[in-house]
């Protein structure tokens, strides 16, 4: 046995050479050739035992038989050879390339010790090349030959032969096809002293030609079948010729028996006869080329012209087919000394279109005898003619006869020869390289070995012709493995090959002449791997190969026989050796064998292989994107839901496709959904689990559908094409259409032949119809290109697509998702039920350290994710993300994948706080771990308002950690009111009850009676603090516990006063109502009215509607005694009771809007009042005295106005102070920034706080609070100006109460309403009211100023007026109302001084302010259009202008120029017509420019605009006509746009250019009647864009951009070159949604992306960017305080504490340091200008140079460094 090697591993192994493996089937060791199983690998050999190669390795073999001697000179001469040969051109590539060079190599090492005695010279191709053919790696260098058809490369003689000769080689290996058979070669080769591997040239063409070999076997008394060689002979008999002296047949022979034309070939059948089938063969054919079968005259000539282009030149014989046949072939080598051995046979009948698919050997289908008479002609037919080198001599056996005849002789060695190897054991690439060394054959060691001598390295002769080998004791099956496909007859397909995967084993080799990343071209052959199996026995070989064909995986573009194969080996007729060699083209022409998987199974895996590449498309396309820069992220939605369409067999099926996880799919189908986990392997296949069952999918999208391989089976799934149109499923060429342009095709006949793989293929019609060609002859075409269209001869026959509407017939089973992989998807973003994952996720929790560990975890995450884009702009956090992320961009994908998941993110983390809130019940632990309080604490600091409810949620959760347990809280108050001296009235005005008056609720039923009584009367004197209370009594009455009171309204006198009764009573339940009634009849008696309210506290639960039904049942009952109100509080184990009310209005109904309230606050927080005007939705609050609700006006406006009301009551009479304001305020913003975190406010909804403070103030008149409150709310607006605009704060309402008498000396309450408003336009303006309420209802009647009783009011809460519309259009576009910017410049100035008097307080410096603010410091003047067209100071209404375009002269006392300094602003109206330029517009802005340039003051444009105003005349489109071209076919396109003659003379004169047609008037041009609304509109923008520019070069001019910026506005605002920008404020020419259109796709998705900050910042555009309008209005202020007063003025100065004359206390390093750290300082080391005055303008630009003003000694500069 030959030594064997096997790496430790397949990742070690070595590239292996099967042509040894004929003794046993392996291979042998390469030295230095190894490659990972990463990689295809070239030749899979056998591993055999490791012992067994160590063992061997160590022999000294050669010692023993032929000694030492390694040299290949020594070796040829010791053999008996004559010319040693040590460099070989291989001329072919492929296949044969590559196993020539394994094998020779291997044989080299074997016998010489060194695999690189030879060396050997590739060809390659510019194909092979880009194909990465493994031979050319292998060969020890290359050189590149013209690409394209063999006649260019490797059948090229004349290259073959310069190459060789340049290169130097002993000789030319020429393997099989191409110039293989070309006695040119060999004869060229020998002139110019090279050796050709193989036969001579005379021989060559005697017997290589198929033709001249039929006429050798005839002449030698061989059988031959009925050929066109059967005639012209002697008596018309068989043609015989005796050898030319050059060796061949001569001339005239050769040509009877050849077929030069169509007519001679028609002629010869004729002769031979059609009965039996006759084949028409190309003499230099091979390989299946240039053969065909036909059985009629019509069908002969067509294929005539098809193996005449096949195999060009080559002369063409017919031979009668020999059916029920096998095709049997013995393999020979002679050598030049005369012996010729037959190295047994191989069967070869699997074929189909003559191509071998199968062989194997030994043939045991013929008899031992006579296969030996084959091997015996074959070897004197070779014999007597001298022949050398390898060969094989093809018989046509019939099993059934017994009888053989012969086919042809190849001289060449066959693709199949490593079956030979495998039953012989004798390597024939070596055995051909030692022929062509001169080495006879029996002196050859393998030859010898086969023979069965002893000595191996013998010279004892051996005479072949009556000798016989050693009995064969072994079968060997190959498979070939071509880029061909199955289900479409075999044809040839191209392309890339992206990965070999094949595991050896002992009795399975195999070879592939393509490696990973490599392919098969349009000019290769189409076999790139040949697989061997060896047995004992045929069948045990036939499954050996089985199993390797089903391990074997090829994935790439082409297509690949290997499932057929299998299919085929099973089949019985194979399996017991029935076949012949027309067996499998009958198979493949009724479709028998088939690869057959579940239609719905292979339904669903592609659907899986197709949303696995949409997501991966779309991601690669998403990251592709970001490494361009751009920023969009719109597509990721589609990423994760999207629909997939399913063709096959006939049906379509419509999937919705939801990612659950990143590796789980949901599948959709007619509400059936079937849940799939894919995974990526690392080969690249997918494994989708579902259903209990786990499937293997690979695919492969090409141009006429989807290829699948599932589970190992191929399936092509067509895409569905227009039957109309004819498509190519072959990458080549276009050879010839076969009918004319305009010709009938029927279907199923070919319409064009196309050239592919060295093949000439008819492709045939689908349909029948009339052709029209699409492309000429000789086109170059890919798979799924348009050769010809049909028009179809019956339409009705073309196949219908029905949609599927079933459920899948597939394995059912839900799929299996760990709770904690199903909380981590869905924070990831992916689909998921909130709620249900919560809970699921903490289901299985041990104890709550495991249970918080959970939900921290969670809260983390989404943390993670959302701080990266809280309060960001998209664009800039996903710039951000890919700069930080270049190599994870997958990173970037996933945030903001689950950034835009956010609403059912927040959904789960609420779900888990509430879950967090049961720990103590279900765990039994009060504390939670600091870990979760800091990652719930994290949450609260969000500030997005799309974090709203989420951070609402987690702010609850923080504030009840904070809050003492429930019992703790309990028993504290139980033991204040246990104890003897406590003052019950004290405790309920005691501002620290605030929290505890629903916790005395808890205590109504407490066992110590004096406890409960003392909670009753605590709480009624709590809730009725704003009364007086004039008798109170608590007692027990029928095992009740009851309180009865009396009171009256505080605010009104006690002589106007009506005094009212009231009743508490605790009961069970509701069915106690009867006798409490009565108990209020027995202490009240009846009424007249409605005065009196009842209380019922229930100790036990109730339904509402059972407590509404029982009032209801009573309403006679309870108005006869008088009851107003009924309420009823039911306490809540350790939670807020709750409260229900039920009012005599409603018929003792419940009032929704009143649960779980106090039964007060509906009267102390003015509900009524909010409820006249506005739909009210309450919403959660955070302070347990606050209520916020969302009014929706009651109007029929499309789009109702709302407002946001926090509302309050106070126990503190802090509320005058200025601190005490501040904190009432705040807590008041606090729960408008709450109420912001709800969905349902709208970004335009106006605010407005109501504080009702109820603690009366003493010694004090309403004169003194409203000059406090005057003073107070005038710092409020300064100090919170940014959070009052951002929440839009409109109106902030104050309630107190004053401590008065009455005129009868009685104490009284006087309620005083302070109220700073903007409801009347100014911004906050603040006014004082005296309220009068109504004795009856206590609700206020009318309110008069405070000062002026004949200004009173007796409206409730208006709804929106003009301002207030006004006001919410501006904040729809993320602006402040043009007018609003007055108070905003106020506050600012304001804010100024405030900073400016701040800096000099903290110095010594003598100041020549010294009284503080000056008074009236801002003062503005609208500019008004005078009937002369002038501009003049003057006053209007605001909200009347009709123009989009305001101005205002305003005067401002600044720190610089504390006398007064004047400005003029402009500004847009955003509420006129989107505030964009008409003609009127454009003028005013121009005389308003002019006016300040004439004034040479500063001039300050406020942009917010929608460019230039174009309008439609909405009169004239109902009457449009159109004029189609084809009124049945409107896609066509239309002539004109006309009018009736009637629509057309009602319009006024001039209002449309028309011309007259038949049907009326078509329209030239629509003119209009309104001024203003067309292209006019366009004539004042040059206008105003030179009136900017003019302004820049003559006064200082500065431009602030807020909302948007549009066309000319944001042209405007570049010419004015100095541009403050809000963060919402783009500048663009065009919106993005019209870019995309002009580009045809996606590019843009926001305005921010053409004009925002980011953009505009850095690119020095903007030289200042602001987070909103009162931050734009303060650097407006103070970019304004470096700039003169005037032109003409000097530069501006403002009093400074920081002495001009210090020194610069910063000093400059060495090394590079930060410029502004010189100019500005630091917080230890002053700078350059004065201390705080620095300011940096153009930061995002220019990085590298910083520019900026500030004051030196006061005086301001400008700075560049």
């Amino acid at each position: 046995m030959s030594p064997i090697i096997r790496g430790y591993g397949l990742a070690a192994a070595a590239i292996l050479v099967a042509s040894t493996a004929a003794f046993s089937g392996p291979g042998a060791f390469l030295k230095g050739l190894t490659r990972s199983t990463s990689n295809a690998f070239v030749n899979h050999a056998p591993l055999n035992n490791l012992q067994e190669v160590e063992t061997k390795l160590s022999m000294s073999t050669v010692d023993e038989t032929i000694g030492t001697s390694t040299k290949l000179e020594d070796y040829v001469a010791s053999r008996g050879g004559d010319r040693p040969i040590r460099k070989v051109l291989i001329a072919n590539n492929g296949m044969a390339a590559t196993k020539s060079i394994l094998s020779m190599r291997q044989w080299a090492y074997m016998e010489l010790g060194d695999e690189k005695a030879i060396t050997f010279v590739a060809m390659a191709t510019a194909e092979d090349l880009k194909a990465n053919a493994e031979f050319i790696r292998l060969a020890d260098s290359f050189v590149e030959v013209p690409a394209g058809k063999n006649a260019n490369n490797y059948a090229n003689v004349d290259i073959i032969c310069k190459i060789a000769q340049e290169q130097g080689v002993d000789a030319v290996w020429p393997g099989w096809g191409h110039a293989s058979e070309n006695p040119k070669l060999p004869n060229s080769l020998d002139a110019l002293g090279i050796k050709f591997i193989g036969p001579t040239g005379p021989v060559m063409s005697v017997l290589g030609d198929k033709i001249a070999a039929n006429i050798l076997a005839q002449t030698a008394k061989v059988p031959s079948i009925p050929w066109s060689g059967s005639f012209g002979g002697v008596d018309d008999g068989p043609l015989v010729a005796e050898l030319t002296a050059e060796g061949t047949i001569p001339d005239d022979t050769f040509e009877m028996a050849t077929c030069r034309s169509v007519e001679e070939a028609v002629e010869a059948a004729k002769k031979i006869g059609y009965e039996e089938g006759i084949m028409i063969k190309a003499s230099e054919g091979g390989g299946g080329k240039g053969i065909r079968f036909v059985d009629n005259e019509d069908d002969l000539k067509n294929a005539y012209i098809q193996v005449s282009n096949e195999v060009v030149g080559s002369p063409i014989f017919l031979m009668q087919l020999c059916k029920n046949a096998r095709h049997i072939e013995v393999q020979i080598v002679g050598d030049q000394h005369g012996n010729a051995v037959a190295l047994n046979g191989r069967d070869c009948s699997t074929q189909r279109r003559f191509q071998k698919i199968f062989e194997e050997g030994p043939p045991t289908i013929v008899p031992p005898e006579t296969f030996k008479k084959m091997e015996r002609a074959a070897q004197r037919l070779t014999q007597n003619i001298g022949y050398q080198g390898a060969g094989t001599v093809e018989y046509l056996y019939n099993a059934a006869s017994d009888s053989f005849f012969f086919l042809e002789l190849n001289p060449r060695l066959q693709v199949e020869h490593p079956v030979t190897e495998g039953i012989t054991g004798i390597n024939m690439p070596a055995t051909q390289l030692q022929v062509a060394m001169g080495i006879p054959l029996y002196k050859i060691p393998e030859v010898r070995k086969f023979y069965g001598k002893p000595d191996m390295y013998g010279d004892s002769s051996i005479d072949f012709l009556e000798e016989d080998y050693k009995p064969v004791d072994s079968h060997v099956i190959a498979a070939r493995i071509t880029a061909e496909n199955p289900d479409e007859g075999f044809k040839p397909t191209s392309g890339t090959i992206e990965r070999v995967k094949f595991q050896s084993t002992s009795n399975v080799w195999g070879y592939f002449s393509v490696g990973a990343n490599g392919g098969i071209h349009e000019f290769a052959d189409s076999q790139f791997g040949h697989l061997f199996a060896k047995g004992p026995t045929r069948e045990h070989a036939r499954r050996s190969l089985v199993l390797a064909l089903k391990e074997i995986e090829v994935r790439g573009e082409i297509r690949t026989t290997v499932e057929y194969l299998v299919q085929l080996l099973e089949t019985p007729a194979f399996k017991e050796n029935t076949i012949d060699t027309s067996w499998l083209d009958g198979l493949i022409r009724e479709k028998s064998v088939q690869v057959e998987r579940p239609p719905h199974l292979v339904v669903l895996t592609a659907a899986v292989f197709k949303a696995f590449e949409h997501v991966k498309a779309g991601t690669d396309e998403l990251k592709e994107s970001f490494t361009k820069g751009q920023v969009a992220t719109g597509s990721i939605p589609s990423i994760n839901k999207f629909p997939i369409e399913i063709a096959y067999l006939d049906t379509k099926y419509n999937f919705e496709v939801t990612r659950l996880g990143g590796d789980i799919y949901r599948f959709s189908l007619n509400g059936n959904d079937i849940d799939v986990r894919v995974i990526l392997t690392a080969e690249g296949a997918l494994l989708a689990n579902f259903g209990g069952e786990t499937h293997r999918i690979l695919g492969q999208e090409e141009a006429l559908g989807l290829r699948l391989v599932l589970d190992g089976a191929t399936i092509l799934m067509p895409t569905i094409f227009d039957p109309s149109e004819l498509r190519t499923d072959v990458t080549g060429k276009v050879v010839r259409y076969l009918q004319d342009n305009g010709a009938n095709v029927e279907a199923g006949k070919p319409y064009v032949e196309v050239e592919a793989m060295k093949m000439i293929i008819p492709i045939k019609a689908s349909e029948s119809g009339t052709i029209t060609h699409a492309l000429s002859p000789g086109s170059v075409i890919a798979a799924g290109d348009l050769l010809a269209s049909l028009s179809l001869k019956d339409p009705s026959k073309v196949k219908k697509i029905a949609t599927f509407d079933g459920k899948l017939d597939v394995a059912d089973g839900a799929l299996s998702i760990p709770n904690d992989e199903a909380l981590t998807n869905a924070l990831a973003g992916f689909k998921c039920d909130p709620e249900a994952v919560a809970a699921a996720a903490l289901s299985d929790a041990k104890d709550q350290a495991e249970a918080a560990t959970i939900v921290t975890d969670a809260f983390n995450e989404f943390i993670r994710v959302e701080s990266n884009f809280d309060d960001l702009l998209l664009d800039d956090v996903v710039r951000s993300l890919t700069k930080a992320n270049e190599d994870a961009l997958d990173n970037v994908i996933g945030l903001n994948l689950a950034h835009q998941q956010l609403q059912s993110r927040s959904a789960i983390i609420s779900a888990l706080l509430r879950q967090v809130e049961t720990f103590g019940d279900r765990f039994g632990v009060s504390e939670l771990p600091e870990d979760l309080i800091s990652a719930t604490k994290a949450i609260t600091s969000l500030k997005s308002k799309v974090y709203g409810q989420v951070r609402l949620d987690a702010t609850a959760l923080i504030e009840s950690t904070s809050v003492a347990p429930f019992e703790e809280r309990l028993a504290e108050l139980r033991n204040k009111l246990s104890e003897a001296g406590t003052d019950r009235a004290a405790l309920s005005v005691d501002a620290s009850l605030s929290a505890g008056v629903d916790l005395l609720t808890s205590l109504f039923s407490d066992e110590d009676i004096s406890v409960r009584s003392a909670a009753l009367e605590v709480y009624i004197r709590r809730v009725y603090r704003a009364y007086i209370i004039e008798s109170l009594k608590v007692e027990e009455k029928d095992g009740r516990t009851t309180c009865s009171f009396t009171f009256r309204f505080a605010d009104v006198p006690k002589s106007e006063s009506i005094p009212r009764d009231g009743m508490l009573s605790v009961v069970s339940s509701t069915d106690s109502l009867s006798a409490v009634l009565g108990d209020f009849k027995a202490e009240f008696g009846e009424a007249e009215s409605p005065l009196h309210v009842l209380h019922l506290a229930l100790s036990e639960e109730a339904a509402l509607e059972d407590i509404e039904s029982a009032f209801t049942g009573k309403e006679s009952e309870m108005k006869a005694l008088g009851i107003r109100t009924a309420n009823v509080v039911i306490p809540v184990e350790k939670k807020d009771p709750l409260y229900y009310s039920f009012p005599e209005c409603d018929g003792f109904k419940e009032d929704k809007l009143r649960r779980n309230m106090r039964p007060t606050f509906h009267h102390l927080l003015e509900l009524a009042r909010l409820d006249t005007n506005f739909e009210l939705e309450r919403i959660d609050a955070i302070g347990r005295n606050a209520q916020v609700y969302i009014g929706t006006e009651k109007s029929a406006k499309r789009f109702a106005p709302q407002v946001v009301f926090a509302r309050g009551i106070s126990h503190t009479s802090g509320l005058v102070s200025a601190a005490g304001a501040r904190r009432a305020l705040m807590a008041g913003l606090d729960e408008l920034e709450r109420a912001q975190s709800n969905s349902k406010v709208t970004s335009q909804s106006s605010s407005r706080i109501f504080l009702h403070s109820l603690p009366e103030l003493e010694n004090t008149t309403p004169e003194k609070v409203a000059a406090n409150f005057y003073e107070i709310i005038g710092s409020l607006k300064s100090r919170l100006a940014t959070r009052l605009l951002k929440l839009r704060v409109d109106e902030i309402e104050v309630k107190v109460r004053l401590s008065s008498t009455d005129e009868d000396g009685n104490v009284m309450v006087q309620p005083v309403r302070l109220i700073a408003s903007s409801m009347g336009g100014e911004w906050l303006k603040a006014q004082a009211w005296i309220e009068q309420p109504d004795p009856v209802t206590g609700v206020t009647t009318q309110f008069c100023a405070l000062g002026d009783d004949e200004m009173c009011t007796v409206d409730p809460y208006d709804v929106s007026n003009v301002v207030q519309t006004k006001r919410a259009i501006a904040r729809r576009v993320g602006s402040t109302y043009a007018y609003d910017f007055l108070g905003l410049l106020e506050v600012g100035l304001i804010e100024e001084w405030e900073e400016h008097m701040n800096s000099l307080s903290k110095s010594d410096v003598s100041r020549s302010i010294v009284d503080g603010i000056p008074t009236g410091i801002f003062e503005a003047q609208e500019l008004l259009e005078q009937e002369d067209g002038s501009l003049a100071k003057g006053s209007r209404a605001i909200g009347t202008n009709k123009d989009g375009m305001v101005a205002w002269h305003v005067t401002m006392k600044t720190p610089e120029y504390p006398e007064g300094r004047e400005v003029v602003f402009i500004a847009n109206d955003v509420t006129v017509q989107s505030g964009s330029f008409g003609v009127d517009e454009d003028e005013f802005y121009y005389k308003a420019s002019e006016y300040a340039r004439e004034l040479k003051i500063p001039r300050v444009y406020i942009a917010c605009n929608a460019g230039a105003r174009i309008g439609l005349v909405d009169e004239l489109k109902p009457l449009f006509q159109i004029k189609f071209i084809d009124e049945k076919n409107p896609a066509k396109g239309f002539d004109y746009i006309y009018l009736t003659d009637d629509d057309y003379n009602s319009l006024p004169a001039g209002t449309v250019n028309a011309h007259k047609v038949s049907e009326g008037w078509a329209i030239d041009d629509i003119i209009g009647t309104k001024h203003g609304i067309g292209v006019e509109n366009l004539q004042g923008s040059g206008k105003i864009a030179g009136e900017t520019s003019r302004a820049y070069d003559e006064i200082f001019t500065l431009s602030y951009v807020t909302g948007r910026s549009v066309g000319i506005g944001a042209y405007l605002v570049r010419l004015g070159q100095r541009v403050i920008q809000m963060k919402q404020g783009p500048m663009i020419l065009t919106g993005f949604s019209a870019l995309n259109k002009l580009l045809g796709k996606e590019v843009y998705t926001s305005q921010d992306q053409l004009g925002g900050p980011q953009i505009m910042y850095p690119n020095g555009v903007s030289h200042e960017i602001v987070d909103n309008d009162q931050e734009g209005v303060k650097s407006i202020i103070q970019w304004l305080s470096f700039v003169p007063k005037s032109v003409d003025d000097i530069p501006s100065m403002r009093e400074c504490a920081d002495p001009v004359s210090r020194d610069v206390e910063f000093r400059p390093t060495p090394t590079p340091y930060d410029p502004r750290l010189m100019l500005a300082g630091t917080a230890d080391e002053l700078g350059f200008f004065d201390k705080g005055s620095f300011k940096e303008y153009l930061g995002g630009w220019g990085k590298s140079v910083i520019v900026g003003r500030g004051r030196l000694g006061g005086i301001s500069m400008g700075a560049i460094a």
